[in-house]
């Protein structure tokens, strides 16, 4: 009886993950659409604005000043906890905040240089920097070799989305450099990010440092 009841319970708490996991799709699935529809509209406006006033880099400050903005906004209306942060914790903060805004000029940079699906190309090669970097700066983080396998097929589909029928490939050096100083700085910023002084930080709860306030 108590083999039959156990089993019973096991069979409803798998049926009730089962529920939550279906029905948790559908809002995945969502919000996976949101995000690429955003950030194509992103990537179409971006590049609109660039040629309109020919200013990439007060187009990336404006950005990340809008950004700013929105956490302060989102701290004083309580959509967020507040960062309990010390000067020691800040100055801490600053190495991957300036990655960030490297990582983000250099992106809008690169998208108003060439074209924005050549930037797009070459930014989809930022998990080989990532691995690169990983493995020669500390904290080291040494993959499985079937993960970095994966990175010759998102080399060969960054070369082959380069190449044009008819034209061979189509590159823009500076749209290609640009992207490539972006790609290093977010390769950095994960470094930072991993490293031992931001994981306690991350850690101690009474910082209010989750994943939303640390980018």
């Amino acid at each position: 009886f108590c083999n039959m009841s156990s089993g019973k319970a096991m069979a409803q708490k798998s049926s009730s993950v089962g529920v939550k996991q279906s029905s948790s799709l559908p809002g995945l699935m969502l919000l996976i659409t949101g995000w690429y529809s955003g950030n194509a509209l992103y990537n179409i406006f971006n590049k609109k604005a660039t040629i309109m006033i020919d200013a990439h880099w007060s187009v990336a400050a404006a950005q990340l000043l809008v950004g700013i903005f929105m956490s302060l906004a989102s701290w004083v209306l309580g959509l967020r906890k507040l960062p309990n942060l010390s000067r020691e914790d800040i100055v801490a903060c600053i190495p991957p905040g300036f990655c960030i805004a490297i990582a983000h000029a250099g992106s809008v940079r690169a998208m108003g240089a060439g074209a924005v699906s050549f930037a797009q190309t070459v930014k989809a090669s930022e998990p080989v920097f990532a691995a690169v970097l990983g493995m020669i700066v500390p904290p080291y983080e040494v993959k499985s070799p079937t993960a970095y396998l994966m990175l010759l097929f998102i080399t060969a589909g960054v070369s082959i989305a380069c190449v044009k029928d008819g034209k061979g490939i189509d590159v823009n050096m500076m749209s290609l450099i640009y992207a490539s100083i972006s790609n290093i700085a977010a390769a950095a910023l994960k470094v930072f990010v991993n490293g031992p002084r931001l994981k306690t930080l991350r850690a101690d709860e009474s910082k209010n440092m989750d994943s939303a306030n640390v980018y």
